[in-house]
């Protein structure tokens, strides 16, 4: 009876593991099959299944001139997820009480900044930057008016700048009076969040992520050993030509993190946790708060929430033209999934959907 046992046993985990295998062997070769078909070098993935890592691994090459291998601790610009990791600090710091969601955002703002527009700031709360119901054009930022579609911004964004865009900025609408997404108001966001904690938005992240989930590569700049692993990214129009990586400046907290794939899984797995524990004054459970942009679909701090019948997903995900990003979850499942790649396009949220979808 102990042999049989045993042997049911041994047959039990050799059938679980050749599943395994073969799911894995499924999606390695949609993975193969869509950078073939995009004509993309590059490519990191994180999977969550069952509330724990199932995969973390790269595909492809560093760049086209580069033989050496993507794997997880490969270095990607990560575009608009950023805003998740600013709604995260932002959230920090409203736990602590240093900000508050129905304040006017001019109370968190230098003088300089408001000189000329108070009477139009004052009319914005905290909760609508970080909702995007503010009414701030997404190009009131003039790095955003700058930049050229395509092209990395390498001309750096200061302090002064955004000072002089505050005080020339006029609204599209009424504050509170509908959505609409807005690169800029995340950039102020990062800007409140340095006035009202004395802090550089580098250190904020340090201090609220890097430091406290250990995302060691989950960064505004790169030390010289980081940047030996920072995939090359291409255009998503035509993709054998090269681009860079951008320097946003104060705009980072909107566009321009860096992080790889093995951090993004590792901070998955945790935001996961919260939401199923529905943990709502942990920082990194982030649609307390929403505003709606669409039937279904709300926006939180940094992340969206999307509802189709009794199925809730969560995430956001970014594009550069170059680098590109995906992140989502699903609580209820208990799986997530994040894809990095070297250039975007709708094709990396597709892929993403029919993997996490195969899984579920």
């Amino acid at each position: 009876m102990k042999i049989k046992i045993f042997s049911l046993l041994l047959l039990s985990i050799f059938i679980g593991c050749n599943f395994k295998s073969k799911e894995q062997q499924s999606i390695d070769e949609k993975i193969k099959k869509a950078l073939i078909q995009n004509n993309v070098p590059s490519l990191s993935i994180g999977l969550i299944k069952n509330g724990k890592i199932e995969l973390v691994k790269g595909f492809g090459f560093v760049s086209r001139t580069d033989s050496s291998k993507v794997n997880e601790n490969s270095i990607f610009q990560i575009a608009s997820q950023s805003k998740m990791f600013t709604g995260i600090i932002a959230n920090n710091l409203i736990q602590e009480g240093r900000l508050n969601l129905n304040t006017p955002i001019t109370e968190y703002l230098p003088k300089e900044a408001i000189k000329r527009s108070k009477k139009t700031l004052e009319k914005i709360k905290l909760r609508n930057l970080l909702t995007h119901t503010s009414g701030i054009p997404s190009d009131a930022c003039s790095v955003y008016r700058e930049r050229i579609e395509g092209e990395a911004w390498l001309k750096g964004y200061p302090k002064d700048r955004i000072i002089t865009d505050l005080n020339q900025l006029k609204l599209e609408f009424e504050p509170n009076s509908k959505f609409q997404y807005s690169n800029s108001g995340y950039a102020i966001v990062g800007f409140i969040c340095e006035y009202a904690s004395g802090l550089m938005y580098e250190e904020l992240l340090k201090k609220y992520i890097t430091d406290k989930y250990h995302l060691d590569n989950t960064v505004v700049d790169l030390s010289n050993e980081q940047k030996s692993i920072l995939v090359t990214p291409y255009k998503k129009s035509e993709r054998e030509i090269q681009t860079k990586a951008s320097d946003m400046g104060m705009a980072t907290p909107a566009s321009a993190i860096f992080s790889n794939v093995t951090d993004l899984t590792n901070i998955l797995s945790k935001q996961i946790l919260a939401y199923r524990k529905k943990e709502i004054q942990n920082p990194l459970y982030l649609t307390l708060n929403t505003s709606k942009m669409d039937e279904g679909l709300e926006y939180g701090f940094g992340l969206i929430k999307e509802t189709k019948g009794k199925t809730i997903k969560y995430g956001h995900g970014g594009d550069a033209d170059g680098f590109a990003c995906e992140y989502f979850f699903n609580p209820t499942e208990n799986t997530g999934i994040v894809v990095l790649t070297s250039s975007g396009g709708r094709w990396v949220g597709q892929l993403a959907n029919e993997i996490l979808e195969s899984i579920n």
